[in-house]
Formats: structure tokens, C-alpha cells, sequence
């Protein structure tokens, strides 16, 4: 795990997931899966994002009750200084929001409109500077310039490069499990 080769145990420590403005119309899947992860790892997990981009309501619930369970907290909120506060670990990502489909049709263009009205929500230097000298993750490809800055994105507290090489490894010793008929 990326997040542990760089910050070593990660219980105790806070995550924050958080929204990031973008044109591209991203799912939840690694967000969400995020969630789950840190709070099965024993991390204090912030969740940040704008109105109307809640999150599947199963996962926020697991997600409770693993911190729950670790003695560990969980909070949603909607203030971006309040989320960044004394985070150790800054994943930022785009997600669609909840009405991205209506009838069973992809509403791409009005859920690019919807996101782009949120170009604060970027992470970059100012934010990360509230933190207690966080790493950021994302799971690539990053989109430069939306959901995070440069500057950040290929700083020296970006562990974006790791956790794409920690990924490259898994994906190949599923590839072998599952070609090799063990």
C-alpha cells in the first residue's frame, strides 16, 4: 500500500477524500473504495465534497461502522478548510454526481456544466498547507489542473507514481493466478 511505504503505519492518521472540479464525468468506484480502505486500516476519514455529490449511502455506512469499530471518526463536510485540517493523506478526485443518469441516459453534458461551477474545490499548495504535511494519492490519471494543481500533483509529497506502481504489481499477479489456472 502506497500510503504506508511512505507515511509507514497509517492507523491514527487522517484521510481525506475529497471532490476535485473536473470535465471529466468520473464514478465513485476508487473514491468510494478509498472510503473503505482507510477505515479498515484504522484512519480518522474526512469526506469533502460540494452539495449534490453524495456518495452511495451503503458505503458511507460501512465506512461508519469501520471507523466505529477501529475507535477511529468520520466526518462529511462541505468546508474545504475544515476538511485539509491536520490531513495526513489528500486524495482528491472527480466524481459524477448522483444525478448524472436520469432514465437511463448519461447526462454528460449538464454533469461537466454542474462540476465546473466548482473550481475552488482544486487541490493545490494554499490547501495542502493545512495539513500536517499530507501526501496526496489519486489512482491517475490525475486531471491536471481540475482536481489538483501541478505544483501538487508532481510535488514532493505526491505519492501518485508509487500507488500506480503498487497497482501495475496487483494487476499482474491477479493476471497470473487467473491465467496460470492455479
Amino acid at each position: 500500500m502506497g500510503w504506508q511505504e511512505w507515511l509507514g503505519n497509517v492507523e491514527g492518521k487522517k484521510l481525506l477524500v475529497v471532490w476535485g472540479h473536473g470535465a471529466l464525468a468520473r464514478s465513485w468506484c476508487s473514491v468510494q473504495e478509498a472510503l473503505l480502505i482507510g477505515s479498515r486500516f484504522g484512519m480518522d476519514v474526512a469526506l469533502a465534497y460540494p452539495p449534490g455529490y453524495d456518495l452511495d449511502p451503503q458505503v458511507i455506512a460501512w465506512t461508519e461502522e469501520n471507523c466505529r469499530e477501529n475507535g477511529r471518526s468520520f466526518q462529511i463536510t462541505h468546508d474545504l478548510r475544515e476538511a485539509y485540517d491536520g490531513a495526513h493523506v489528500v486524495y482528491s478526485r472527480h466524481w459524477m454526481s448522483p444525478q448524472a443518469y436520469q432514465n437511463g441516459e448519461f447526462l454528460k453534458r449538464q454533469e461537466i456544466e454542474r462540476a465546473l461551477q466548482y473550481p475552488e474545490w482544486i487541490c493545490d499548495a494554499e490547501k495542502m498547507a493545512w495539513t500536517d504535511n499530507a501526501i496526496f494519492t489519486h489512482p491517475m490519471p490525475v486531471d491536471r489542473g481540475h482536481e489538483v494543481t501541478d505544483d501538487v500533483a508532481s510535488g514532493p509529497r505526491s505519492c501518485i507514481y508509487d500507488v500506480a506502481e503498487n497497482r501495475l504489481h496487483v494487476q499482474k499477479a491477479i493476471m497470473a493466478l487467473t491465467m496460470a489456472n492455479l
